[in-house]
């Protein structure tokens, strides 16, 4: 066996030791991964701010987490709180929206093939969506009562992890023997720049949509600001298929507000998420990218094993799969 079919091996044993947290527990993999994420946010805007203002290490460090984690407060002190208050509101909106076929009055008169299309589509999707939507608000309660326990956990692995990050890079070398100790810390090199690049840049895209949809809504006059601001918020972080999900609440409550108000809203939302892509390629330039089919096909296939956390790590798992096969199984099949 060869030095890298050696290296893949190690690899491969301590990836698959990770995923298999999730089968003795998904909140303590869950925990992991969002600390993980956050980790991997502070440190890329920890480097930001060294190499701007010349800060020291541990002071950039410090910014960038008293940063990321006073969006953290500010979300569950005064957003999610708002959130929730519009949610039962907005149930009673869905349900009034579909009991009235409201849509029929901005379509009949005007594009009476479109409504009778736009009838049946939303005929199918409203026992889907108000299901959904009970569904949540009856477990929320007890959402409650986990989530700061929850978080209790995250903070605390989230602190001590990035302080220690710049120790546990040099650690990772020694889960390698020596002979294959510098192709195992390569590709983990690489698989970190590469998370750390596509972490950072969904985060801040997200907010930057999420910011974004709240002023649009408010200018526009549409209801339910900040609980669909928050809800653009969230399906940034779904790749590709996270903004169908985000576009037809959005369509709906736009609707509430007459068609004009609502075409609208989807062209600068549309605009906000061009915008928001462009960004996102900037900050990955040189470093793996998914082509989309694949991200399509690993929300699928992880969102049945993980639910909606596989959903989200969707694209950090292809990335993981590419960089393996790239620096072990490649160049295998490539020898001959």
């Amino acid at each position: 066996m060869i030095k890298n079919q050696k290296a893949g091996l190690f690899t491969g044993i301590y990836i698959l030791l990770f995923f298999s947290i999730a089968i003795i527990s998904m909140k303590i993999f869950a925990i992991l991964v969002l600390s993980l994420g956050s980790i991997l946010v502070i440190d890329l805007f920890a480097k930001v701010l060294s190499k701007w203002f010349k800060f020291r290490r541990v002071v950039s460090l410090t910014l960038s987490m008293i940063f990321i984690f006073s969006i953290f407060v500010i979300a569950f002190v005064f957003l999610i709180p708002a959130v929730i208050k519009e949610i039962d509101t907005f149930v009673v909106f869905i349900d009034r929206f579909f009991v009235n076929r409201e849509w029929e009055k901005f379509f009949t008169n005007i594009f009476p093939d479109t409504e009778k299309t736009l009838s049946n589509f939303m005929v199918s999707l409203q026992p889907k969506l108000l299901e959904f939507l009970n569904s949540f608000v009856g477990k929320l309660p007890a959402y409650g009562q986990q989530i700061a326990l929850f978080l209790a956990y995250y903070f605390l692995l989230t602190l001590y992890g990035i302080y220690n990050i710049d120790s546990l890079k040099k650690c990772i070398g020694y889960l390698y023997p020596r002979s294959i100790r510098s192709t195992g810390e390569k590709f983990f090199s690489e698989l970190y720049h590469s998370l750390d690049s596509f972490v950072f840049s969904t985060f801040f895209s997200a907010i930057f949509v999420g910011v974004c949809a709240f002023f649009i809504m408010s200018f526009l006059g549409i209801k339910y600001t900040v609980l669909m601001s928050f809800w653009a918020f969230v399906t940034n972080f779904i790749p590709i298929v996270g903004v169908i999900f985000e576009f037809v609440p959005l369509a709906l409550v736009g609707l509430s507000s007459g068609v004009e108000s609502m075409v609208w809203l989807l062209v600068l939302m549309s605009v906000i998420h061009g915008s928001a892509f462009i960004f996102f390629l900037f900050v990955m330039r040189g470093y793996s990218k998914i082509n989309p089919f694949f991200i399509i096909l690993a929300i699928l296939i992880f969102g049945q094993i993980f639910n909606v956390l596989g959903i989200l790590i969707a694209v950090p798992l292809c990335l993981i799969i590419k960089l393996f096969w790239t620096n072990f199984i490649k160049p295998y099949f490539e020898r001959g």
